[in-house]
């Protein structure tokens, strides 16, 4: 039969402490690493599409009329050229970020519309009408 002092007793019970310590503040800081659902839902990108129609005011669709899209951020400028139907479709936007489009034909341009990075539309639809004359 062993007998323990003390002092050996102390010692274990407080390596014991240290290792049940450094478990729990592990734990803690996986805990604290680890983001709310909310902020990694925000955090993925997420691809938005904008499509639609250019007419003039007879509501007559209009060919080739130019469509630009600019990214805020970037200030990047792309452009769509509308079909016989009148028309356009940008695919695989960046929905973490805010857009302005409008539309020129002969030398007019439209009013911009925006496109807020908070809209959760994902397929966004803006339909022009712009004056021929």
């Amino acid at each position: 039969m062993t007998i323990k002092t003390s002092a050996q007793h102390g010692w274990r019970t407080k390596g014991m402490t240290c290792i049940a310590a450094g478990i729990l503040l592990g734990a803690a800081a996986l805990l604290l690493r680890a983001e709310p659902a909310w902020a990694q839902k925000m955090a993925q990108p997420s691809v938005r599409n904008l499509s639609g129609t250019i007419t003039d005011t007879g509501r007559e669709p209009i060919r080739n009329a130019v469509v630009e899209l600019r990214n805020t951020a970037s200030g990047e400028v792309v452009t769509y050229l509308t079909d016989a139907s009148g028309h356009y479709n940008f695919k695989r936007l960046n929905g973490n970020v805010d857009y302005e489009v409008w539309v020129q034909f002969r030398g007019i341009r439209s009013p911009t519309r925006s496109i807020s990075k908070f809209d959760s539309h994902m397929a966004k639809v803006i339909d022009f009408t712009v004056r021929t004359y």
